[in-house]
């Protein structure tokens, strides 16, 4: 899950760009004839900016129509961020879904430049302009501000799980545990085992609806 356009993968596994998905949302919000929305995710995460913003285009759609979310093998991090927009949640019973969590940092080559004799030198204007670098590991300054953001973060993360599921402990469930489908649902992280057909299927008899057709977005 990242920031912008979604981009094809090697292998057929891309990365899911949260313009691309909210594009797409938003078509769906406006498009009369398309009565329910059913969100396939298979994801270990990403970026928790694109994760938020992803979940508010779900959010917007789903005060208009409802949204229901099927989980793939895994629905992990910013994949369940997203995952509790919806007002349920299918799973198989080997889905890996949690990591409810937010992990942060970068890698210092200062060591390796000096093992092979590069000089680098980092160009900055401004506080914190070169705490990126990767020259140099964090001072104690740039660490604290780092783990600022990752609480705030955290934070809104759980804030999102428990208004999206209702009677969730988060003592049992955040704090970056994952669970196979069977045991989330006990742990009212998910609602039923099924595969996207029952999703499907299940949403349009909630709609009263015999005749269904099906698009992908």
């Amino acid at each position: 899950i990242v920031d912008g356009e979604s981009t094809g993968g090697f292998s057929g596994d891309g990365e899911v760009g949260s313009r691309t998905i909210r594009n797409a949302l938003e078509d769906i919000l406006h498009e009369s004839k398309i009565k329910g929305v059913v969100v396939r995710i298979d994801s270990p995460g990403g970026s928790a900016t694109a994760s938020e913003i992803i979940w508010q285009g779900i959010r917007r759609v789903a005060d208009v129509k409802p949204v229901w979310v099927s989980v793939g093998g895994m629905a992990a991090s910013g994949g369940y961020y997203i995952a509790v927009a919806g007002e349920r949640i299918y799973v198989t019973e080997s889905s890996i879904v949690g990591s409810i969590g937010v992990v942060g940092g970068k890698l210092s080559m200062q060591g390796l430049y000096d093992k092979f004799q590069v000089k680098v030198v980092s160009r900055g204007r401004g506080p914190r302009s070169t705490m990126f670098s990767s020259a140099a590991a964090w001072s104690e300054d740039e660490a604290k501000h780092v783990r600022t953001k990752m609480t705030e973060t955290y934070d809104l993360f759980t804030k999102r799980v428990s208004s999206g599921r209702k009677g969730i402990e988060l003592a049992k469930t955040a704090e970056g545990r994952l669970f196979t489908g069977d045991l989330a649902i006990g742990l009212k992280m998910a609602d039923q085992i099924g595969g996207l057909d029952d999703a499907i299927s299940d949403l349009a008899t909630s709609l009263s609806m015999s005749d269904v057709e099906v698009i992908d977005y």
